[in-house]
């Protein structure tokens, strides 16, 4: 009876403090995933050199993409499944992967195989470093409430940061010298009724 008090208390006292504004603020995977085929990202990357997204077709609530990182180029696929964002594709290893976890928080940690800006090969190690970061994007855009990514090697070293905006997905990624991508051109792509 003791232990059913208790979490009925639990309970009551969580819904009171998010009623409040007394819970950690968090954030859902699926506010950064873009579904809708023919929504394109192209990215500066150092040197000159381009990046670009695409998704082909969105058909069961998956998104089929292709990609050009520099002289890299593949496809795969993005979807979200109980909460979680996740990818399919070889180019980061079988089967799939957490792009993003379900719920989002300061703090919130998981491994996968290295993001697809890394490369292939290795697995890494990701956090979320804030939920309100903001990116001064080459294009002149200021982009606001950011989700923004550590990912390092297990052992640590090689810090990238991923940052995401809500509704567009990801905008830029930045190595341990300098930025690796930032996004110059989102294309949405637009309805049979526009």
């Amino acid at each position: 009876m003791r232990f059913v008090s208790l979490v009925l208390f639990l309970f009551g006292f969580a819904a009171f403090a998010q009623e409040r504004g007394l819970s950690e603020p968090s954030h859902q995977a699926g506010e950064y995933f873009v579904q809708r085929a023919g929504v394109t990202w192209v990215y500066q990357m150092p040197k000159g050199g381009r990046a670009r997204f695409s998704i082909n077709a969105f058909v069961d609530w998956k998104a089929s993409f292709t990609f050009t990182i520099g002289k890299r180029s593949g496809a795969g696929s993005w979807r979200v499944k109980e909460g979680a964002w996740l990818e399919r594709t070889l180019s980061r290893g079988e089967g799939e992967m957490v792009v993003l976890p379900a719920v989002l928080k300061e703090g919130t940690r998981w491994k996968a195989p290295a993001s697809l800006e890394r490369g292939p090969g290795t697995t890494s190690q990701f956090e979320v470093m804030a939920l309100n970061a903001v990116i001064d994007l080459p294009n002149g855009t200021r982009m606001g409430n950011c989700l923004a990514v550590l990912e390092t090697r297990l052992d640590g070293s090689e810090p990238w940061i991923h940052y995401w905006a809500p509704n567009v997905g990801k905008i830029a990624v930045r190595g341990p010298d300098d930025w690796v991508m930032q996004l110059l051109q989102f294309t949405q792509a637009r309805s049979h009724s526009e």
